[in-house]
């Protein structure tokens, strides 16, 4: 799936996520196509019901440390197998 696609299904920015594979801190494995699109691969959805993650700092200066929380958070939901609604 395209990664702006994978953003929008876990509730991020598509800036944020590009962001995030630029710097090799994409919690799911990706690759960028020859004509530059970023793919990202995704295992098979367990059923069941919405899983959201939650994140949250006290001030806007610490943007940086929300981005890393939702990650680690992102990451350790797609090892578990769970598909994320909502970030």
């Amino acid at each position: 799936m395209k990664l702006s696609e994978w953003a929008r299904k876990q509730g991020i920015s598509y800036k944020t996520a590009w962001k995030w594979y630029k710097e090799g801190k994409l919690p799911v494995p990706a690759y960028q196509t020859p004509t530059g699109t970023i793919l990202v691969k995704v295992g098979e959805e367990k059923e069941g019901g919405k899983t959201a993650v939650y994140a949250r700092v006290s001030s806007a200066d610490q943007r940086a440390d929300l981005d890393r929380q939702v990650a680690k958070l992102l990451e350790f939901a797609n090892s578990q197998g769970v598909a994320v609604a909502k970030t």
